[in-house]
């Protein structure tokens, strides 16, 4: 049996950037995105794993559908974890070209939306550690004093927006794995056990790092923090 050519991107081999725009719904994020498969805001009706099998062919435009429905979510949660949109987009276009990449060892196709967010998890915590280690060698404040427009869009859907700038700025002085678990939990809508399919963490874990997350931000921003998001354990 022939070996197959290594996978190229859809324009002749040549890593292309994505460049879907992300919209925003007026509708909240716990309805926002389909529960089950993670999706964003739905293109068709034509299934993730139908897609995948279309991408795998190689068929024009496939693996660029998937990218529009999966858009949103993935570049709304690097904006809140990062609190930077320049670096956002890069954690972005790198999980879409690892995803693209591996597209091969995607056991369960239809969770595609769930494996595509790991992967950006992963990507992205990597890089606030990096970060941690930069700042700390070069002196830099690790609290930033302003916040970017991403982040900002992004908590609009939990807070005013007057109160988006405070609760952003208590965010970046969560430690990662708390900071994780607290945007995936209250921003995102996600259940423990949907969560623990993205980071591993077991659902006991993630239930203590929400809580102790929300405990920091009380610390920080007052008892007014309880009622700056709607969604309760």
């Amino acid at each position: 049996r022939a070996r197959r050519s290594p996978r190229s991107f859809p324009d002749g081999g040549r890593p292309r950037r994505f460049c879907a725009r992300s919209r925003r719904c007026a509708l909240p994020a716990s309805r926002r995105y389909e529960r089950l498969g993670f999706d964003g805001c739905k293109v068709d009706s034509t299934s993730d794993a139908e897609l995948v099998a279309r991408a795998r062919r190689s068929e024009r435009g496939a693996f660029d559908e998937l990218v529009a429905r999966h858009e949103p979510r993935i570049l709304r949660y690097l904006a809140s974890m990062t609190g930077d949109d320049a670096a956002a987009q890069d954690l972005r276009q790198e999980a879409f070209r690892t995803a693209f990449e591996r597209l091969e060892q995607l056991a369960s196709p239809e969770r595609f939306g769930a494996w595509v967010l790991s992967i950006a998890a992963n990507r992205c915590r990597n890089h606030l550690r990096d970060e941690v280690q930069r700042r700390a060698l070069g002196g830099d404040d690790p609290h930033p004093r302003t916040v970017d427009h991403g982040r900002r869009s992004a908590l609009s859907s939990l807070v005013a927006r007057e109160s988006a700038e405070l609760l952003a700025l208590a965010i970046d002085r969560l430690p990662i794995l708390l900071r994780e678990a607290f945007v995936l939990f209250v921003q995102e809508g996600m259940s423990y056990a949907e969560i623990a399919e993205i980071t591993g963490a077991n659902e006991g874990t993630l239930q203590v790092r929400v809580h102790r997350a929300r405990a920091l931000l009380r610390s920080q921003l007052g008892n007014a923090v309880d009622t700056f998001w709607r969604r309760q354990d």
